[in-house]
């Protein structure tokens, strides 16, 4: 039996973002040509895992790790990639260092109030019939009243608001698929600027998951049912930042030769 396509927030954003590129990725698989390391990326993975480290040993040993051995997580579990210069990663290790002070603090605080954090890293899943809707969450508290929180770390973020929260297609999917795995309980989600510890959260109303359910299902047989082979480059907002432009370009150039042929 064929396994089911599986679609997440990133396969979808990218779509959304320009067809073709999600055609690069996931049809032609050419993405590891031209997708290059970031230092907001190794930044991001690096804080995720030291924090994930620090929530697995609150649940398996009930002792939290001090800020000490946290900052030295973050020099073990370093990654380099992507920086553009000594100066920059010292910059970077410099900020880490001065999130993990401030993350520290806001848990530990959590913690004596009786939040327990019950899964880090966490892939949800949800069968949608012609396809199953995943996504991999950072963290997902439960509070003392039974509620679930979904909480999602931005590491290159200074500020965030409810509304940012409500408009993210990535935390919208997550909250609709806890909903549907755990439907008698209340689910909402919160996003985590972690270079200022602003926090923000929204929760989505009956009505809404049940739209976002109908249209999410929509725009994913779209999505796979959608002739790639055909699909020709044309330009879009996201172009001038995007990895796959010279590609892009070279077959716009290709086209204007064949047309001057013509």
């Amino acid at each position: 039996m064929a396994r089911k396509p599986t679609l997440s927030p990133t396969r979808i954003a990218i779509y959304l973002e320009c067809a073709v590129k999600y055609r690069y990725i996931y049809h032609d698989k050419i993405g590891r040509f031209y997708l290059r390391a970031r230092p907001g990326y190794s930044f991001g993975s690096t804080m995720h895992q030291v924090l994930q480290s620090f929530h697995e040993e609150v649940r398996t040993t009930g002792e939290a790790q001090s800020v000490e051995q946290m900052q030295q997580e973050v020099e073990t579990r370093w990654i380099s990639a992507g920086y553009e210069s000594a100066e920059q990663e010292d910059e970077f290790r410099t900020a880490g260092s001065e999130v993990i002070a401030a993350y520290h603090s806001a848990v530990t605080e959590r913690l004596e109030q009786g939040v327990e954090t019950v899964w880090t890293e966490k892939t949800l899943s949800t069968d949608m019939g012609p396809f199953r809707l995943s996504g991999r969450v950072d963290r997902i508290d439960r509070h003392a009243d039974g509620s679930l929180e979904i909480i999602d770390y931005k590491s290159g973020r200074w500020e965030v608001t409810p509304e940012d929260v409500a408009e993210s297609l990535a935390m919208t999917i997550y909250q609709y698929i806890l909903r549907r795995n755990h439907p008698d309980t209340r689910v909402f989600a919160t996003i985590y600027a972690l270079r200022s510890g602003i926090h923000a959260s929204s929760e989505m109303s009956d009505e809404q998951a049940e739209r976002f359910g109908a249209d999410i299902l929509a725009l994913g047989e779209e999505i796979l049912g959608r002739d790639y082979a055909a699909l020709e480059p044309v330009p879009v907002p996201a172009c001038p930042t995007c990895e796959f432009l010279p590609r892009c370009e070279a077959f716009w150039r290709r086209q204007k030769r064949m047309e001057r042929l013509d």
